[in-house]
């Protein structure tokens, strides 16, 4: 009887211990993050919280490895976390002139001064050539992740921006077939040629004797929807106009950007193809009506050598006797032509294609 007695007095002990010990944990697959106050480590987890005194300091580099993979790069692990993830979600966006539209379309100047309004607050001017203004200028050999790179024309316009990722790495909006927001790397030729200077923003530049509320700029909101100086119509193509190009064709051209690729068309509301976009352009501009065919339309200009383009010239690539791509020369190594992804620029050297024919057009 002593032995029932004493086995039922061990069951409600029992009972309790079980349901002390059991712990319900919500699934919260957030990042793994580690700070340490003087000895103290607090490691938080989804919901969860612990504390652990060491007087070891760790860090938890999981999420700099994450966005360093995604961003093909590798970072210190002192950089803004907020601002690398803002950044890693333009990726892909494509471009897309006097837009700023994460997802649907960006350019250059919209895809940079977004990023700083959505990570801190910050207003930057809207135009590439403006947002110089917003910035505290920075040594090449000391440029940091965040610091906005300025890209330029012989000549000192700004055209261009992207953010540095630190080193030689950055991400930009780049025109190039519409590609869209990339990373890219300042030791290419192009780059190099073009790199006009790094500024760290005002508000958030912390060396002495350069803070700056930015108070007192004048921020300006807006972009032209449709370029109509040169440092726009360079903003839009991602080409370092020199000023003196012919307006009433660099207009035309500029107004079938974007224009989506379609098999025997030349509209630009409806699409067009290669020969449809060239020998239309030409038609609308100086009232030369050219046949679309590829032999022919050659056979109508006056050959010159790659060394004596000059913008307006018109450029034919071959592969396997056939003619997939004609464009129009616009300088700085770039033409506009039409691709899968509607009319675009794009750099000459396309890879399979030779480059098989030069030509400038009467006008």
């Amino acid at each position: 009887m002593l032995k029932k007695l004493l086995l039922l007095a061990t069951i409600p002990t029992v009972m309790i211990s079980c349901t002390t010990t059991t712990k319900t944990v919500a699934n919260k697959p957030t990042t793994t993050t580690k700070t340490t106050t003087n000895t103290t480590t607090t490691t938080k987890t989804g919901g969860n919280t612990t504390s652990n005194t060491t007087g070891k300091t760790t860090t938890n580099t999981a999420s700099y490895t994450q966005y360093a993979q995604k961003l093909g790069t590798t970072f210190k692990g002192t950089e803004d976390i907020n601002f690398l993830k803002e950044v890693t979600s333009w990726l892909g966006t494509p471009y897309l002139y006097a837009s700023n539209t994460k997802g649907k379309g960006t350019d250059c100047s919209g895809f940079v001064s977004q990023v700083f309004l959505n990570t801190y607050g910050i207003k930057l001017n809207r135009v590439s050539s403006s947002m110089v203004a917003n910035v505290n200028k920075v040594d090449r050999n000391s440029i940091e992740c965040g610091d906005i790179l300025f890209f330029a024309n012989s000549s000192g316009k700004i055209y261009h921006v992207g953010i540095s990722l630190g080193g030689d790495r950055f991400v930009h909006s780049a025109t190039s077939n519409n590609v869209g927001v990339k990373t890219e790397t300042l030791t290419l030729a192009y780059y190099k040629q073009h790199y006009y200077m790094a500024g760290r923003v005002k508000q958030l530049d912390k060396r002495s004797g350069n803070n700056s509320t930015g108070s007192n700029t004048k921020i300006v909101e807006t972009i032209a929807t449709k370029p109509s100086t040169y440092e726009e119509f360079s903003e839009q193509m991602g080409v370092a106009f020199a000023g003196k190009e012919d307006l009433k064709l660099l207009t035309e051209i500029s107004e079938w950007m974007g224009t989506p690729f379609r098999s025997g068309k030349s509209d630009k509301k409806v699409g067009t193809d290669g020969l449809g976009f060239v020998t239309t352009v030409y038609k609308n501009v100086y009232g030369k009506a050219y046949e679309r065919n590829a032999e022919t339309l050659m056979a109508s200009l006056t050959k010159i050598t790659k060394a004596n383009l000059q913008f307006g010239d018109i450029i034919v690539y071959k592969k396997d006797d056939k003619y997939p791509i004609i464009g129009i020369y616009l300088g700085d190594n770039k033409i506009a032509y039409t691709s899968v992804n509607g009319v675009a620029t794009v750099d000459m050297a396309l890879g399979v294609y030779e480059l098989y024919f030069c030509g400038r057009p009467a006008k």
